[in-house]
């Protein structure tokens, strides 16, 4: 776990993430613990460096079949207090993950500008 955490800068953390998807995918699906460790690393990632290590985060999990990212999907849910059975619903995006991106990039020039205009707290 130590290695996750060492390794949560947005630059590197999806590649790190890609490396070991392919060295040791099936432990990555049993490990509850690196699991968690993972969903800390992605959840301590602001905006901007989510949107940074994005393009990585997509490669490392496509090494896992639809079956082992419900697994993943389960395990975060469960680890979060809600109900796993909707861990598959997750993992269909209607939109296109560039949209998404692009999405999450225009919310974050949003967020600045209500900031500069002392508007944050309507964004909450």
């Amino acid at each position: 776990m130590r290695a996750v955490r060492a390794s949560a800068l947005p630059r590197v953390l999806g590649d790190f993430l890609a490396g070991l998807c392919a060295l040791a995918r099936a432990e990555v699906v049993r490990s509850e613990g690196l699991v968690a460790a993972l969903d800390e690393a992605l959840s301590e990632l602001g905006r901007e460096d989510f949107l940074l290590a994005l393009p990585s985060l997509r490669l490392a999990f496509s090494y896992f079949p639809p079956v082992e990212r419900e697994a993943i999907a389960r395990l975060v849910l469960r680890r979060h207090g809600a109900d796993d059975v909707g861990a598959r619903d997750l993992l269909r995006l209607e939109v296109g993950v560039d949209e998404v991106a692009r999405g999450l990039a225009w919310e974050g020039r949003v967020a600045r500008l209500a900031a500069r205009f002392g508007l944050e707290d309507a964004l909450r």
